[in-house]
C-alpha cells in the first residue's frame, strides 16, 4: 500500500468520527461533574469493554506524531511518534496531516 492509499484509508476511518463541535454539543446535556471514560473493546474472545479514563486532551502535533495505518488496531489506524532521526524520504509513511485535517486526541 502506497502513501496515498494509506492516507485515503486514514481519511475513510476519520470520516466516521465525531468533530470537536459534535462532541461538545453531545456533552452539553451530560452532568458537569461526570467523569469521562472511553469504552473500548479489549480484543479478547469475550469482547470485554474496557473503560479508559480521559486524563489529557491534545491536538496532534505533526512535528512529533502522526496517524498511520495499523493492522494491530481495531480502527485500522494508530498514533505514531516520530523519531528525530527518522528518514523523511521514506515513501512507506503517510504524509503529515495538513492544517485542514486536524486531529484531537483524548488520552488516558
Amino acid at each position: 500500500m502506497n502513501a496515498s492509499q494509506k492516507q485515503n484509508e486514514i481519511d475513510r476511518v476519520l470520516a466516521r468520527g465525531m468533530t470537536v463541535a459534535q462532541l461538545i454539543e453531545t456533552l452539553q446535556d451530560m452532568p458537569q461533574e461526570a467523569v469521562v471514560v472511553f469504552g473500548s473493546d479489549y480484543g479478547d474472545i469475550c469482547h470485554t469493554e474496557q473503560a479508559l479514563i480521559v486524563r489529557e486532551v491534545v491536538e496532534v502535533d505533526p512535528t512529533t506524531e502522526r496517524l498511520e495505518t495499523s493492522a494491530y488496531s481495531h480502527s485500522g489506524i494508530a498514533i505514531e511518534s516520530l523519531d528525530a532521526d527518522e528518514d523523511e524520504g521514506d515513501e512507506e509513511k503517510c504524509p503529515a496531516a495538513d492544517e485542514t485535517s486536524r486531529i484531537v486526541i483524548l488520552r488516558s
